[in-house]
């Protein structure tokens, strides 16, 4: 297996959706245990998505498992693009001040 970067791209999604897909999927009180990080951000045409697996098939199970099924509940279908990159570096000089950080996120839980 090759730790990979994943970057999806999802065009004209809002951030109520976004955030209904996390809480419906239940990712961050239950983590999939292939996945390293997580980060999202808003673009001009909706939002990014960039996580560390520690493989490809790691997240294509996971989207066939949990993310699959809560946009069909949802009902929250929009244009996407996954891209899979292997990992080349990763550099977290400040990762242990992250958690303090995260409430403080406008999609951080409970947001």
């Amino acid at each position: 297996m090759q730790t990979v970067v994943m970057t999806m791209n999802v065009t004209g999604i809002t951030h109520r959706e976004f955030r209904s897909i996390i809480d419906e999927m239940g990712v961050e009180l239950r983590p999939e245990p292939g996945i390293y990080q997580h980060i999202s951000h808003p673009t001009e045409t909706g939002y990014r998505i960039i996580e560390v697996w520690d493989s490809q098939e790691g997240f294509e199970r996971f989207l066939e498992n949990r993310m699959k099924p809560a946009i069909i509940k949802l009902q929250i279908n929009r244009e996407t693009t996954i891209v899979f990159q292997p990992l080349h570096n990763f550099f977290g000089p400040r990762i242990q001040e992250l958690p303090a950080l995260i409430p403080q996120l406008p999609a951080g839980p409970n947001t």
